[in-house]
């Protein structure tokens, strides 16, 4: 397992930001399987109401591996206060994830 940062912005405004885990699966050639799960703080915006700031994301992706340690990714992931608040609509999403290493 790697720390990992997480953030997503959408063309309504809406923030989230989360530090948890990821790990990454090997399948060969270049290319892994990753997961991750993070809690982070999400600001709502002009988007969706989730329930409430705090909000838990899990993911799932399939990705290529560059020589500098870069990686493009397709993922799916689920975010939700975990019904830490009375309101709990959850989200899914599908994105297109580049990340590199910071030394």
């Amino acid at each position: 397992f790697q720390k990992a940062i997480g953030v997503s912005i959408t063309d309504q405004g809406s923030i989230w930001v989360g530090y948890g885990n990821k790990t990454q699966w090997d399948l060969g050639d270049g290319w892994f399987f990753e997961g991750s799960a993070m809690p982070g703080l999400y600001f709502e915006g002009d988007g969706e109401d989730l329930g409430g700031n705090i909000q838990f994301r899990s993911a799932l992706g399939i990705g290529y591996e560059f020589d500098n340690g870069a990686t493009l990714s397709l993922h799916y992931d689920h975010r939700s206060n975990a019904d830490i608040e009375d309101y709990n609509p959850g989200l899914e999403t599908f994105g297109l994830r580049y990340a590199f290493i910071i030394e």
